[in-house]
């Protein structure tokens, strides 16, 4: 069949052309670029974020395993710290372990009637200096804090007794024979309160003192030196007896 179509050219219908030019498949072109582009910067941002994400958990598990072993370190510290006060304690008895008992029992000796004692203390230059550390940094006036001093001789340290006495007559009687020990000196009244015991009045007092660790060598010459003493005022009587 022959079909003819005798309506005016501006009336027929038009056939659909795709012509886009040199101009259209330089814009496809670059537009395939550009996605093509962002294609690639998509997936290695992708990438990037999936080693990021790795990295991470890595990162958190060696956290946890550092945390595990610096409190493992910690308290291999706080171990090394008790074990090291021991033995500085131990070292100390056992440097002046026969003084020891000594003072004590020339401290017992010197206990008048209407006294007894509740604490006696050796007061160690490093723990004056740890006091005065804590207190600095609470900040506390010089004043108020006086700086622990470095005890040049090891054998002399300072020493607090606390004690009760019903009276002072038998508190100061103490003092004047722990000043008359050989192990005792520059002894200082430091509080004295009243106070009631059992319906009783009585003061409670501390006293400060220095403690002679005489070794078994010190105390033999010492009493070698009283014996020569004792001795030569006794010849000094004798002669002007005999004069």
């Amino acid at each position: 069949m022959i079909e003819i179509n005798l309506l005016p050219k501006d009336y027929q219908k038009k056939s659909f052309d795709l012509s886009l030019g040199k101009a259209g498949f330089y814009a496809l072109g670059a537009a395939a670029g550009v996605l093509l582009t962002l294609g690639i910067v998509t997936l290695t941002q992708i990438s990037e974020l999936s080693d990021l994400d790795e990295k991470m958990e890595k990162a958190r598990q060696k956290q946890a395993t550092l945390l595990k072993d610096i409190m493992l370190v910690d308290g291999l510290n706080d171990v090394k710290g008790k074990i090291t006060t021991r033995l500085k304690a131990v070292e100390r008895l056992d440097a002046h372990r026969s003084a020891y008992v000594r003072i004590l029992e020339d401290l017992a000796r010197n206990i008048p009637e209407f006294v007894w004692l509740a604490r006696f203390q050796e007061k160690r230059p490093e723990d004056a200096a740890e006091k005065a550390k804590k207190a600095k940094s609470k900040k506390v006036t010089e004043t108020e804090v006086a700086p622990a001093k470095a005890n040049k001789n090891p054998s002399i340290q300072q020493g607090e007794v606390e004690g009760y006495a019903f009276t002072l007559n038998a508190l100061a009687s103490f003092m004047i024979k722990m000043m008359r020990s050989d192990y005792f000196d520059e002894v200082e009244l430091v509080t004295t309160n009243e106070v009631n015991i059992e319906e009783e009045k009585a003061y409670n007092f501390v006293l400060s003192f220095n403690v002679h660790y005489l070794s078994d060598e010190e105390l033999r010459g010492l009493i070698a030196t009283q014996s020569d003493e004792a001795k030569a005022q006794g010849s000094k009587t004798s002669h002007k007896s005999l004069n």
